[in-house]
């Protein structure tokens, strides 16, 4: 009899650094300079202030988002341990990779599926498979304890057999309950 396979939908913690671009599969060319400096929140503030002035206050406000991301990554504790080239890092990057758009990954902590099984994690692209840089990303891992003062109801921890580790963010607190249970080894 098959075994049904659980998928639970949930995310890379958002205090997960973004990965560089040369890092990611089929990663785009970088921006030339001018398109660069267009980026920059001061640049965009006063390039969209004639034409839209929520547009103009979100991009002014960019800088103080940034800073309170940091704020939370220093609450929160890091989200990922090893580097990219550890088996946390290569999960990571996957998830990263299933978010590729023509210019940019999503940064505020990329979706997909993640099916488990004692010891091992599934993570899939939320939308299904086709292109194989974006394919499914299979490793092995165990559950990491986390620290008391760290500890959220959606927070997931992952520790792989390198030592590296990393934070999952689930959608709910029964996904990440369900995500616990299907990783946690079960005694005989």
């Amino acid at each position: 009899m098959d075994e049904v396979i659980e998928e639970i939908p949930g995310r890379l913690s958002t205090y997960v650094r973004r990965p560089a671009r040369a890092l990611l599969p089929g990663s785009p060319a970088r921006a030339p300079l001018p398109r660069r400096i267009g980026d920059f929140f001061l640049i965009r503030f006063l390039k969209a202030l004639p034409d839209d002035l929520a547009d103009a206050v979100a991009a002014l406000l960019d800088p103080f988002e940034r800073a309170a991301r940091l704020i939370g990554r220093l609450l929160h504790g890091p989200a990922l341990r090893g580097g990219w080239g550890s088996e946390a890092g290569r999960l990571a990057l996957a998830l990263h990779g299933f978010h590729w758009t023509r210019w940019h990954t999503e940064t505020r902590g990329p979706r997909g599926t993640f099916a488990a099984t004692p010891g091992r994690i599934t993570a899939r692209p939320p939308w299904g498979r086709g292109d194989p840089a974006r394919e499914s990303r299979t490793a092995g891992c165990a559950l990491r304890p986390v620290p008391p003062l760290r500890r959220r109801p959606t927070r997931v921890d992952l520790a792989f057999a390198d030592g590296s580790w990393l934070s999952l963010r689930m959608n709910t607190r029964a996904d990440a309950a369900r995500l616990r249970a299907l990783v946690q080894p079960h005694d005989p």
